[in-house]
């Protein structure tokens, strides 16, 4: 998990940090590493999206996708859709080519956010392969709602990627508000759904706005496997995923084996 304050616009700058990132993963012996929510192109863009929208064949792509031939990366970026619509979108990148691509299904429009405005939502939500796994790749405000990990969940997956770019106010507890939030939030989707965590999130000052930083993972049962990552610097945390000690988890606490998926149909066909 890569740890980053990205600059809204400057995607060279943005650019380099990720590759300087990359190197550090690989050092670290590291073959996949998460950067945070639209962190090739900052967070607080505005109108000024349709200039930074990128199309999956861009060429200013190209250093990210050579260096995906020897780690899988997962980037954010504004993606010009060839409806002519933006989303905001998780790009799986390995092999030197595209593998997958997750569009940010839930854009909040209220307080300090404004996505509404700028980026069309996604339509599915669906596991990206990889050759590493199956993960279930969700976007900031995706993982405020327990319908996204439930579906990918049943749908069969090796652990969830979180990419974010979450805000912060600063209070009188020892971490920031936001990155408190965001750890009830990363824990309980790992214990509910019985599936690791790998948690991105971005730091620093953009606009304005403090992100709060405070990157983890955890594995199914909670436990931390790397961070949290510090408030407002730059950081990389290296966790490991454990095929043996998941599975032994799923076997220790079969919830989703559980899950009476007639209650969800009844809930939401129509009543006579």
């Amino acid at each position: 998990m890569a740890q980053i304050a990205t600059r809204p616009g400057q995607f060279n700058h943005n650019v380099e940090l990720h590759l300087g990132m990359i190197a550090r993963a690989r050092e670290a012996g590291a073959q996949l590493v998460l950067f945070p929510e639209l962190s090739v192109s900052g967070y607080l863009l505005a109108h000024g999206v349709q200039e930074a929208a990128f199309t999956p064949d861009d060429e200013r792509l190209r250093p990210l996708l050579e260096a995906s031939r020897a780690i899988a990366i997962l980037i954010g970026l504004p993606l010009r859709e060839p409806t002519g619509g933006i989303s905001n979108a998780a790009l799986l990148l390995e092999g030197g080519e595209v593998r997958g691509i997750h569009r940010k299904l839930y854009l909040p429009t209220y307080g300090m956010f404004d996505e509404g405005r700028y980026f069309v939502p996604g339509e599915r939500l669906v596991p990206l392969e990889s050759a590493l796994g199956r993960f279930g790749v969700l976007i900031c405000e995706d993982a405020w709602h327990l319908s996204s990990s439930a579906i990918l969940t049943k749908a069969g997956i090796d652990a969830f990627l979180v990419i974010a770019g979450g805000p912060t106010e600063l209070d009188l507890g020892g971490d920031p508000a936001g990155a408190r939030r965001w750890h009830w939030i990363v824990g309980a989707t790992a214990v509910t759904a019985v599936t690791p965590v790998f948690f991105a999130n971005r730091c620093g000052w953009e606009e304005g706005i403090l992100f709060g930083g405070g990157s983890w993972a955890v594995d199914a049962r909670g436990r931390t496997l790397a961070g949290p990552g510090p408030a407002l610097d730059d950081a990389l945390l290296v966790g490991t995923l454990e095929w043996p000690r998941l599975a032994h988890a799923r076997t220790l606490t079969p919830i989703t084996f559980a899950e009476r998926d007639e209650l969800w149909r009844a809930a939401l066909e129509p009543r006579p």
